[in-house]
């Protein structure tokens, strides 16, 4: 019998692994040009035959602008202040943020927010990325996603479209977003998406409120609105939720969500005990609307800012710093290893920063 089992499990693991190639293989050659090529055999190059860290990832926070207010907003949306939406990025500062990303080899850009949409340049800096060869994408709460707007991302090149579904009950959704007629909207815009033969992911999170029936319900949604697939990710002590550790799954809980992980159609952020985050992977990037450069979205503590020092230079210095392990689970969802990591990014700070 426990033979059987550990087949069975490797089986599983193989099918994974397979279906996440084929994933990759279709995001890729969504938009393939001579760029992209360029850009994916650079990244090869340095990554696989250098031996260089390049990030795979790197997730640029265009605006913290956004219609929601959601309860859990890792951005922390909801209690920032104007002054920092006053200093966000210019046009010419992210095209010009781009453009050393590409020079370092990053393949792929995600376009954060608040909610992108809500920057008049957006179309713009997708087409501008896009046409850098990178692979492109945007994460959006769906409420600005009208036939106009899907037509124009279309236009823009975009690969992947990521739009938030909190609950399959609209009044549910609604309410943890703060927007009333949100999920309607939510909802109208993945079928447009759809429509104009888009790539289209829903994203969602676990909560000790949907753990598993709300998710198995999300789940349904998406496969009967055809989506690409569905992501799920863990709550994070962080944003909104910053060391509010209660608000965080149990052991239990959290195996309960990865069983929902299907290589076919469901993502799970960290889909084992043993897998590693893309942060310790030294595989993701994320710069603020202001400039500032972090491990990742969900870490508030910044190494440097990209008005002041080269994007690869920050890299550098926070890579060559890093050196936890850590498994199973969000950094930030541990005090002994957020200190660790805190502690980590002071020491490669750039001067100046």
């Amino acid at each position: 019998m426990i033979l059987k089992m550990k087949k069975a499990n490797q089986y599983k693991q193989l099918k994974a692994v397979i279906n996440k190639f084929r994933r990759g293989i279709v995001t890729t050659i969504s938009g393939f040009s001579l760029n992209r090529a360029n850009l994916l055999l650079r990244y090869f190059w340095y990554n696989k035959i250098k031996k260089a860290t390049i990030p795979q990832v790197i997730t640029v926070g265009v605006t913290y602008s956004c219609q929601c207010r959601c309860v859990h907003c890792s951005s922390g949306v909801p209690n920032l202040k104007q002054s920092l939406r006053d200093k966000e990025m210019t046009t010419w500062q992210i095209k010009d943020l781009i453009d050393q990303a590409v020079l370092m080899g990053i393949p792929r850009i995600t376009f954060f927010g608040g909610d992108p949409l809500m920057r008049k340049d957006i179309f713009e800096l997708i087409r501008y990325a896009n046409s850098k060869g990178m692979i492109t994408r945007i994460n959006t709460n769906g409420f600005a996603l009208s036939e106009k707007v899907v037509m124009k991302l279309k236009e823009t090149g975009l690969t992947l479209c990521d739009v938030s579904i909190d609950d399959s009950n609209p009044e549910i959704h609604d309410k943890l977003r703060g927007v009333a007629g949100l999920f309607d909207r939510a909802i109208k815009g993945i079928r447009l998406l759809k429509k104009h033969k888009m790539l289209c992911q829903t994203v969602t999170y676990a909560g000790r409120r949907n753990v598993t029936a709300g998710l198995e319900r999300i789940i349904e949604l998406g496969r009967e609105l055809h989506v690409t697939s569905v992501s799920i990710v863990f709550p994070m002590a962080t944003g909104c939720w910053f060391e509010s550790y209660d608000e965080l799954l149990n052991k239990e809980q959290r195996q309960r969500v990865m069983d929902l992980a299907d290589s076919n159609f469901v993502h799970v952020e960290i889909a084992t005990p043993k897998d590693r985050c893309n942060v310790i992977n030294k595989a993701s990037l994320y710069v603020s609307p202001e400039g500032n450069v972090t491990p990742c979205p969900f870490i508030p503590w910044s190494f440097g800012n990209v008005k002041k020092h080269k994007l690869d230079k920050l890299v550098k210095s926070f890579y060559s710093k890093l050196n936890l392990n850590f498994q199973g689970d969000c950094i930030m969802n541990n005090p002994y290893t957020r200190d660790l990591l805190n502690k980590t990014i002071e020491k490669a700070k750039v001067n100046g920063s």
